[in-house]
């Protein structure tokens, strides 16, 4: 069994990307949580502030002629740290301390001072308190947010593998379908006993199943019909051997460029052979009909009844994709021959896709 790795490229790329997005989110989120721990309980403990109306307090108190200059460094710090965010719990504290602070200036005592003092060292220890408080409830909430991107990211990983698994158990599936086809058709009653390519019958199964095997792939695929140009007068000017003998060295051209895997050669009748080509684009498609087009001109098989003097073909060509998924055998192949006819009208020795 012949599996084409190509096909699980996309899907380990996107695992390996995953895994690789989800390690790199989840050191930034902790790399986001130390700058929230800083700043935001950085913010919440300004206790510098504190300590440093603290310090004019007691300059005041030592130095009553520094009571401007120390008075004005107070109000500047204390409204530095009354405007931070307070809980409404601490906004009541804050707000009694506020309006002592604002006595303290106007009674100018140093007993209020010292007073005041104690009032702002108990700030302080009430600040740490509530913020250790609050930062032991900011980690649970931490520690759940993280479990939660933890489990989604462990989920989403699932989810690809069992997505992965479902798309090499699709492709094996379809790979068993084709070799299927091929030992299933494997026998001389398909194949064309001058050339030796498959038959007309064989080629009416695998069209079948070109359509529901590139339908289920989402594949572009191809049927291409081919006509040797003014075969009835070669018979005439050289007789049926001569003629026999350019079929067999069309057909030998045909099975030798479309040797790959899926790629079937057919003798449909007469002079007209086919074409189908499983999962192809079509830059690549018309690059190997020029190159069929170029070694059989290189041949240089006399035919004087030709406009060339040499022996041409002429090409339609149908492309099998999800435009046109629903049309059946028949209409494909009518489409082909009308191609074909547009090619011969052309003037031969082309195709027309």
């Amino acid at each position: 069994m012949k599996i084409n790795y190509k096909l699980f490229m996309l899907p380990i790329m996107v695992l390996i990307s995953l895994v690789y997005i989800s390690f790199l989110f989840s050191s930034e989120i902790e790399r986001l949580k130390s700058k929230i721990d800083n700043i935001y309980f950085g913010n919440f403990i300004p206790v510098h502030k504190l300590h440093t109306i603290k310090q004019e307090y007691n300059k005041i108190i030592v130095n009553s002629k520094s009571f401007r200059k120390s008075q004005k460094i107070i109000i500047n710090n204390w409204n530095y740290y009354n405007n931070q965010y307070k809980s409404e719990q601490e906004r009541k504290v804050v707000e009694k301390i506020n309006n002592q602070i604002k006595n303290s200036f106007k009674k100018q005592n140093k007993q209020f001072y010292k007073y005041v003092i104690t009032q702002v060292d108990l700030l302080i220890q009430y600040e740490v308190s509530a913020a250790e408080q609050e930062r032991k409830v900011f980690l649970v909430e931490y520690e759940k947010v993280t479990n939660y991107l933890f489990y989604n990211q462990i989920f989403t990983i699932v989810f690809i593998i069992i997505f992965i698994l479902s798309i090499i158990l699709i492709t094996i599936k379809n790979n068993n379908k084709m070799e299927y086809l091929v030992d299933k058709y494997k026998s001389d009653s398909i194949t064309d006993g001058l050339t030796g390519l498959y038959n007309r019958k064989y080629f009416d199964n695998i069209l079948d199943e070109l359509i529901n095997v590139s339908q289920q792939n989402n594949w572009q695929s191809a049927f291409v019909m081919i006509d040797i140009d003014f075969f009835k007068q070669y018979n005439d000017t050289y007789g049926h051997d001569a003629g026999d003998i350019a079929l067999k060295k069309v057909a030998y051209l045909l099975d030798t460029i479309f040797e790959e895997e899926y790629d079937y050669v057919f003798r449909l009748g007469g002079e007209e052979f086919g074409i189908l080509v499983f999962d192809i684009e079509r830059k690549r498609l018309e690059n190997r009909l020029k190159f069929l087009q170029k070694v059989l001109a290189s041949q240089k098989i006399i035919h004087e009844a030709s406009k060339t003097n040499f022996l041409t073909i002429s090409m339609g060509v149908v492309v099998v994709d999800k435009n046109n998924y629903s049309l059946s055998r028949t209409d494909i192949y009518k489409l082909a021959d009308k191609k074909l006819y547009q090619s011969k009208e052309n003037g031969r020795d082309q195709y027309t896709l």
